[in-house]
């Protein structure tokens, strides 16, 4: 079972999106997947088709086989959960005072045999991002190629080598361009800046700024579901397919 963490150093990159899509990629190539919502926003229910009066999530029931719900794209889903401001700060406080909830809680799930366990993050520095740097094997940083994106990247990965250090099972973090015009000077000048500091890090593809992403979300679909041939969607299945190659290897 490979622990994938979808983290950034800012909002506003397509993580959440990312996450989805990514689940759904390496479920269409035969692998068990579930995905789960560690992000207060709950959004990933958005991309799922799932009842947007649905309260039900990891929130309230921990990360369980009874909070987990079936999506119709083979994807097994564990939403955080609709909360009111109160129950989110007892909810934190929680995860503050038990390091290892979502390690604990994902290791539940081994009855299950899957193969990938996706979880999405809010972004930035949280308690959240703490939890799943402590359970995660490999850590997915989502970029935009601009240079907010940029000045983010050292303070994420100073963060990620805090809270792994004392990890071997830790394989390491990847940085993952996301929505990469065809042009923009600047933006391809950010990507080579991107490269040229960190090198192998770099996930070998970007995903391409596609307008059937949002159309998708407007149907509550991923992507791949909703147009498989598009740029997007073709980039996204050669991530999934590099995840695989590369814990294989």
């Amino acid at each position: 079972m490979q622990i994938i963490a979808f983290i950034s150093g800012k909002g506003g990159v397509g993580k959440t999106t990312l996450a989805v899509n990514v689940a759904v990629a390496l479920a269409q190539r035969k692998k068990r997947v579930v995905l789960i919502d560690l992000d207060p926003q709950n959004a990933q229910r958005l991309h799922l088709g799932m009842d947007p009066e649905e309260y039900s999530g990891l929130s309230r029931e921990g990360i369980t086989p009874q909070s987990m719900f079936d999506s119709p794209f083979d994807v097994k889903f564990i939403p955080f959960g609709r909360v009111s401001e109160s129950e989110l700060v007892g909810f934190e406080n929680e995860l503050r005072k038990h390091p290892h909830w979502v390690s604990d809680g994902v290791h539940s799930l081994t009855a299950e045999a899957f193969d990938f366990v996706i979880i999405d993050t809010p972004p930035g520095p949280s308690v959240y991002l703490r939890q799943v740097l402590m359970a995660a094997h490999r850590a997915l940083v989502v970029v935009l190629a601009d240079a907010a994106s940029y000045a983010s990247i050292s303070k994420i990965e100073s963060l990620i080598q805090d809270y792994t250090s004392d990890r071997s099972d830790f394989n390491g973090s990847n940085i993952l361009i996301n929505q990469m015009p065809t042009q923009g000077k600047l933006a391809h000048q950010v990507r080579t800046a991107i490269y040229a500091d960190y090198g192998d890090q770099v996930v070998p593809v970007a995903i391409h700024k596609d307008t059937r992403v949002s159309q998708a979300l407007a149907f509550e679909r991923p992507v791949l579901q909703y147009e498989p041939g598009c740029k997007a969607s073709l980039d996204i299945q050669y991530v999934a397919d590099w995840l695989i190659e590369s814990i294989e290897i």
